[in-house]
């Protein structure tokens, strides 16, 4: 079959031709960009509400005296943490000197250690080991019994509070209970708290009182936490259940 041959364009019907291609174009543009705006208006109302409620718990952590770390971009609530006095003194810090070119921090690492390790001991001992040792929990399943929850770790941790609290004087002990007690150890109670206790009112005093009990508390969790030596010469004593057993015949035996 022949090859049809196509009659050329004038230069005016070329022209009438890109015009007609170039107006198809806008108007699909027109409408897509129409369709986005719609869209994007439909949204809107929800993302305004979205941000409200996001600024809205950030306004609440902040009044609980939490300090947030927002995503500048949405407002999202990234991390939130409530300090308290030992992160306080901890990351505070003195005078630049030789051995402290930073400064040297108002409490010690091994101080704010030991505070950390009372206040783990503690929740450790009031059952907090897992979820699955709740007292609510077991009494809502069939996979345990009441008593269930008080494990060997909750009565050793128990036993270090005790003796750590003992080996402190009353009223360092006095106030180390009182700071772990509820919300008295954040930002804002703690100052009200050991004045309630020690009738310290001055600011460095009471920062004083806190590193003192600080240093105090290693010494109490150290002893606290010792575990006995065995010498590695000494046989440790025998079970009840490893012990040899006489047997005996009665009163008559030899007759």
């Amino acid at each position: 079959m022949a090859k049809r041959n196509s009659i050329p364009l004038t230069f005016a019907e070329q022209q009438e031709r890109t015009r007609a291609a170039n107006e198809a174009r806008a108007i699909k543009r027109a409408q897509k960009e129409a369709e986005a705006q719609g869209v994007a208006q439909k949204e809107q109302p929800e993302t305004n509400a979205l941000l409200r409620e996001r600024r809205a718990e950030v306004a609440r952590l902040k009044a609980q005296g939490a300090d947030v770390n927002v995503d500048k971009n949405t407002n999202e609530v990234l991390g939130a943490w409530r300090r308290d006095v030992f992160t306080i003194l901890r990351n505070r810090h003195g005078k630049p000197t030789n051995g402290y070119p930073k400064g040297r921090p108002a409490l010690s690492q091994r101080a704010y250690e030991a505070f950390r390790g009372h206040e783990t001991d503690i929740h450790l001992s009031e059952g907090a080991s897992g979820g699955e040792r709740r007292p609510d929990f077991i009494r809502a399943t069939c996979e345990g019994a009441p008593g269930q929850n008080v494990t060997q770790e909750a009565i050793d941790a128990a036993g270090r509070v005790k003796k750590t609290l003992l080996g402190l004087s009353p009223t360092d002990a006095r106030l180390l209970t009182a700071l772990m007690t509820g919300e008295k150890a954040l930002a804002r109670n703690w100052r009200q708290t050991v004045e309630a206790e020690t009738g310290e009112t001055a600011d460095e005093s009471q920062a004083a009182r806190i590193r003192a009990l600080g240093e105090n508390l290693i010494h109490a969790r150290g002893v606290a936490t010792a575990k006995a030596i065995i010498p590695a010469n000494d046989r440790p004593a025998l079970e009840p259940h490893q012990q040899k057993v006489t047997w005996f015949r009665g009163a008559d035996f030899g007759r």
